[in-house]
């Protein structure tokens, strides 16, 4: 993150039984000053749930079962409109032959060999003029690398190059195996210094082997999951526009520091599955589907926005093409905070 986070909401799972620990962290660009107010309240243990369990259908997907990556699902050289080397000050280019399809999974391959001034070479995906939605279930079955400096992420960005918002869907730190974060940010009056809202989950080590990440997007909240089950959520507006998914490995920046000498490359990223749902769209003025509750006592709100599904180009909706021509967004301090 290049960035202090504006608030925050982290889930401490304690013998089992979760609690929510609530506070805030304002910006800073030295040394954040964080100011908590506590208020613990007990989660009740959660169910594990799917896609399909809550209502979904799938419309979107690539389980990498071919000898190559798909061209009509993804972009492997588009890394540098979505994040201008150099951002957050991390140390990767992104080429095109560092993702690759090996065994039915996608490969995101960080490598040490210099490229254009920096000293490492990574993998990116996205799906940007592909494929994108507002609103939906978005999720991948993923194992991340380890070793101090790697940064791999899963999250969405809006087709109209206005950013942010950003969705977080998944986002770890290679020298911490246990730990992902999930984080939403949105704009914020007379800056572009987001407001962000996320929580930060210990869990097993994610470094040994296949976890899936989900994230449910309705219009007034997100739900992150874990494994099928539910580890953070935040209840506000959200974002109103669709959204292309991005996955890649950043090396060093601001997340998580420099690679040390314990950091093995090459290091890899390796996604087994990618999934979007929505929900069925109303049929003759009724509901055909509505979300069963978020836990027990709580209903989500029926009066759901259809979901946005849009494939092909999206430059003529609205907003255009910035990538790195818009330093107010684009640059090193204002660009999307990912490890793009």
């Amino acid at each position: 993150m290049g960035t202090a986070r504006g608030s925050f909401k982290a889930r401490l799972d304690l013998g089992g039984a979760g609690w929510i620990l609530r506070g805030v962290k304002p910006f800073a660009t030295g040394a954040a000053i964080l100011v908590f107010a506590f208020a613990f309240h007990p989660l009740r243990a959660g169910e594990v749930v799917t896609a399909e369990s809550r209502g979904y259908e799938l419309v979107w997907s690539d389980e990498f079962d071919g000898s190559e990556i798909d061209a009509a699902k993804w972009h492997t050289d588009f890394a540098s409109k979505v994040h201008p080397p150099g951002t957050n000050h991390e140390q990767q280019i992104y080429a095109p032959a560092n993702a690759m399809v090996r065994g039915g999974q996608l490969v995101l391959r960080a490598e040490r060999v210099a490229r254009g001034g920096f000293p490492f070479t990574s993998g990116m995906v996205d799906s940007h003029e592909k494929f994108s939605q507002r609103h939906g279930w978005f999720e991948a079955r993923m194992q991340v690398p380890a070793g101090k400096g790697l940064w791999p992420a899963f999250w969405l960005l809006p087709v109209t190059y206005q950013w942010p918002p950003e969705i977080d869907i998944m986002e770890h730190k290679g020298r911490i195996a246990d730990r992902i974060w999930m984080t939403l940010h949105l704009p914020q009056p007379g800056t572009w210094r987001p407001q962000s809202t996320g929580g930060e989950y210990a869990g097993p080590d994610f470094t040994a082997g296949m976890h899936t990440f989900a994230v449910e997007w309705k219009p007034d909240a997100l739900r992150w999951y874990v494994d099928g089950v539910q580890r953070f959520e935040t209840r506000q507006p959200t974002p109103d526009v669709a959204m292309y998914l991005i996955l890649n490995l950043a090396v060093g920046g601001d997340w998580d520091g420099a690679p040390d000498a314990a950091t093995v490359f090459p290091a890899e990223l390796l996604v087994d599955w990618v999934r979007v749902y929505r929900l069925p769209k109303k049929v003759s003025g009724s509901s055909s589907s509505s979300l069963s509750p978020s836990r027990s006592g709580e209903e989500d709100d029926e009066d759901e926005k259809e979901e946005e599904i849009t494939s092909g180009s999206n430059f003529g909706r609205s907003g255009s093409l910035r990538g790195a021509r818009d330093s107010s967004r684009f640059s090193n301090s204002g660009s999307p905070l990912n490890g793009g």
